[in-house]
């Protein structure tokens, strides 16, 4: 089997805003390469494999921030779900849009998650990681923690997808089991935060599998 790709740093092109809490960094970088690293082609296999548990929702809204070509938000709506996703990279939603616009109960925004507040507050049943913690700057991890919770209606779950990859640099910035929890565990009840074994190739016992629920 050939070996895939490792998530190295992502690079933009020579002269691009290098501020990742930019668009213009993702975007340079959605402009340069066709299928970015972190993009998959399809839906994440932890993310299918929760949706294939008995006890997962069918019903209901579901956020996605930093949804990139929305494959993963594509699938909660095919499950009958109502999802949005977010991203602040032109591109990004564009593609998504491209993708999947013909998929009912599916919308694409392109804005900045943090940005959400506080118009969307309490507005979601679910909300989905995947990539997006890795990708923003560190230094606002706990701020993107309130936002989840605060986008969470009551009782509402935070599930997906925590890359502790364990290489300096960034993004994707490492997401040790400790930085996770010091972010969610004093908004959230840690229902589960394990190693997943549905994992790609590249990333197998590199992703802490979450469960959170906001009380």
């Amino acid at each position: 089997m050939s070996q895939q790709p490792i998530d190295k740093p992502t690079q933009p092109t020579s002269g691009a805003d290098t501020d990742c809490n930019k668009p213009g960094y993702w975007n340079a970088i959605y402009a340069q390469e066709v299928n970015p690293r972190w993009d998959l082609g399809t839906f994440a296999p932890p993310l299918q494999q929760w949706l294939q548990r008995p006890d997962a929702p069918k019903a209901g809204r579901v956020l996605v921030p930093g949804c990139g070509f929305g494959h993963d938000a594509r699938l909660f709506a095919q499950r009958g779900m109502h999802a949005t996703g977010v991203d602040f990279a032109a591109l990004a939603i564009e593609g998504a849009r491209k993708l999947h616009g013909d998929v009912p109960n599916l919308e694409f925004l392109q804005q900045d998650i943090f940005q959400l507040m506080p118009k969307a507050a309490a507005s979601f049943d679910l909300a989905y990681e995947y990539t997006c913690f890795v990708a923003i700057d560190p230094a606002r991890r706990a701020e993107y923690a309130r936002l989840l919770h605060d986008v969470l209606k009551p009782g509402g779950l935070l599930i997906g997808c925590f890359y502790n990859h364990g290489r300096p640099g960034g993004p994707p910035f490492d997401a040790t089991r400790p930085a996770v929890l010091e972010a969610f565990a004093p908004l959230f009840t840690i229902e589960k935060l394990e190693v997943s074994p549905h994992s790609i190739e590249r990333r197998q016992g590199h992703e802490l599998w979450a469960e959170f629920r906001r009380p």
